[in-house]
């Protein structure tokens, strides 16, 4: 029974955390230090090769290509490959680093020179990467993480691993703590067959948009007589087949992205919070503080619901590293229903409600109604241009988006607790967030005309980590929520 052996998985060992932290200040200057020499050659092949998938047109025309355009094409290429090689050379040759003070310090650049102070205090989470070059050099990357800018404000690759443990304490301990549970407790593991599922009911099929552009691009080397002629001997039968199989692609890349991004996944308690580990190629772990959580997020595509499934995200100020996709810190791909509430209680331990059971408040009626008209007028504009080759048959169109506009207002729900605030949407792709009330930056309260025709209003509020917008309800519930939800933050201001 998988929901059983998910259960089994799932083992939530809650410790009252105690209120005193050890505070450990490196106090003395230390020597800067510089990254290992394997370096240069770990970040050179990474920086190439993202210099090649962002010129992927540039490559193809030189590969398919002829005249003076190839010799331009190829040029171009050149220099873009040229300038990673001397960006990386030039990290190499300007990075230091060290502790003093207990903060970690970072110079760089040669004409244009940069250095940064990290405060401990500041950092939201720390990453350890080693991908397969990494892994052949014996080096990882360590990613310190804050709230101050886009990216990873500390960016040290390659160090040698005792040396990015070394750092990681060092940032760890030079900030007080509260007293956790001893570290190395499993807490969450995720099997290779719930990661398929995870990929199936991914469906991402960029990989066959990214081979249609390819296709269409090698196809304008040719003529379009010749293109023409191809085409007409390809049956309706022949061309439905290629689409399926198209989509099939398409799927198989997102199992096998999945199984090199998660494979071997797993949640353990660390002596500073949580640590989420898992990667085939590349393995990373990252290391987040329960403090620092700002928002959760339960998604549940249709796919993946039927499954009994959804992905918990749990997000705190920082942004990722420079360069990549920006992506939550903490993300557990699968996330059984019946593990929900205690995987999110681990995240925030003085959750106070269960939002998948407990007794939600609806959207007020008239946002129902509200719901139903505005989908109606999204699909309303679709069928007036489709009327033109389906006819009245498109009109269709509009009582089908009114009643998906009924469906979506109708699941919406919402509950705010004396510590949280849980807002709830989505009906194909539902949504369930919840937000530390101690987390909140700033409340908003939100209003149109739309919404002011019907007599409603919302409320939104707003997280280092991002914000959230409760359903429509009445004006003067609106006003009462937001009068509640601000007087907090304004004695914290205080």
């Amino acid at each position: 029974d998988p929901s059983r052996a998910s259960t089994r998985r799932v083992r939530t060992r809650f410790a009252t955390a105690s209120c005193v932290g050890v505070v450990t200040t490196v106090s003395e200057e230390q020597d800067w230090r510089s990254l290992e020499p394997a370096s240069l050659l770990v970040n050179l092949v990474p920086d190439l090769w993202r210099t090649l998938r962002a010129g992927w047109p540039l490559l193809l025309a030189v590969l398919v290509g002829g005249g003076v355009a190839n010799f331009v094409n190829l040029a171009l290429l050149l220099l873009f490959l040229g300038s990673a090689v001397a960006r990386t050379v030039l990290h190499f040759l300007t990075l230091r680093y060290r502790m003093n003070a207990g903060k970690l310090e970072i110079r760089s650049g040669l004409v244009a020179r940069r250095f940064r102070v990290i405060d401990p205090a500041r950092i939201q989470n720390v990453e350890i990467v080693q991908n397969v070059f990494h892994k052949l050099a014996g080096l990882v990357e360590l990613r310190v993480e804050t709230a101050g800018e886009a990216g990873a404000e500390g960016l040290l690759s390659a160090l040698s691993i005792a040396e990015a443990n070394r750092l990681r304490d060092q940032l760890h301990h030079s900030v007080a703590i509260p007293a956790a549970p001893p570290p190395g407790d499993e807490l969450l593991t995720i099997t290779p067959a719930e990661l398929v599922g995870y990929g199936m009911s991914e469906g991402r099929i960029g990989a066959v948009v990214l081979a249609g552009g390819l296709a269409i691009e090698a196809l304008g080397q040719f003529s379009p007589e010749s293109v023409a002629q191809g085409m007409k001997g390809v049956s309706p039968g022949a061309a439905l087949g290629l689409g399926l199989l198209g989509l099939a692609l398409g799927y198989a890349v997102s199992v096998g992205r999945t199984l090199l991004r998660w494979y071997g996944f797993r949640m353990t308690r660390s002596a500073r919070g949580l640590r989420f580990e898992g990667g085939l190629l590349t393995r990373r772990s990252v290391e987040m503080r329960l403090s620092k959580v700002q928002l959760v997020t339960l998604d549940e595509p249709l796919l993946r619901r039927a499954m009994g499934y959804g992905t918990l995200l749990a997000e705190t100020a920082a942004s990722g590293a420079p360069g990549e996709e920006a992506q939550p810190e903490g993300l557990l791909p699968m996330v059984a229903e019946d593990e929900r509430f205690d995987v999110a209680r681990i995240i925030l331990p003085d959750l106070d409600i269960d939002p998948w059971s407990a007794a939600l408040r609806p959207s007020a009626p008239k946002a129902v109604l509200r719901g139903a008209v505005v989908g109606g007028l999204r699909w309303g504009a679709g069928a007036l241009i489709l009327s033109r080759w389906i006819g009245p048959l498109a009109f269709f169109l509009v009582l089908f988006g009114a009643v998906l506009g009924w469906l979506d207002a109708r699941r919406q729900a919402w509950q705010m607790t004396p510590s949280h605030v849980v807002a709830r949407g989505g009906f194909f792709r539902r949504r369930t967030w919840i937000v530390p009330r101690d987390k909140i930056q700033s409340v908003h309260l939100l209003s149109d005309p739309f919404l002011r025709r019907y007599g409603l209003a919302r409320v939104g509020v707003w997280v280092a980590g991002g914000r959230v917008v409760l359903p429509a309800m009445r004006e003067e519930e609106a006003d009462a929520v937001f009068e509640a939800l601000r007087e907090p933050a304004r004695l914290r201001v205080a």
